[in-house]
């Protein structure tokens, strides 16, 4: 019987913690909403930087890759694929998140 009322006293103070833990959570969730919305969209931004990057770098080495020297285009490619998936990123966050964005902007009219 004792090690029941153990577990129970700790599921208890589990409960007890946790419920401390979301009702910060609920009395900040506008500004957690706001720096989510910001961090998703810095994805987007530093992937078409990347992305740009990736173009210019091809470019401006268009030379020294047609003389065979291919460590340009092994970092342009690098630059693009990795801008690529940031970019892909943002899209799948902002489709995880987009009812919560959408909440945000209606409790910011109301």
């Amino acid at each position: 019987m004792g090690s029941k009322e153990q577990t129970d006293g700790n599921t208890v103070e589990k409960i007890s913690v946790l419920n401390e833990i979301f009702e910060d959570v609920i009395s900040d969730a506008s500004d957690l909403i706001k720096d989510l919305y910001w961090g998703v969209k810095t994805y987007l931004f530093f992937g078409l930087i990347m992305v740009l990057f990736g173009v210019q770098t091809l470019v401006y080495n268009i030379e020294s890759i047609q003389e065979h020297l291919y460590i340009p285009l092994f970092v342009a490619g690098t630059m693009l694929f990795a801008g690529s998936a940031q970019v892909l990123n943002y899209f799948r966050l902002r489709k995880k998140y987009a009812r919560l964005f959408k909440v945000q902007s209606e409790l910011k009219k109301a």
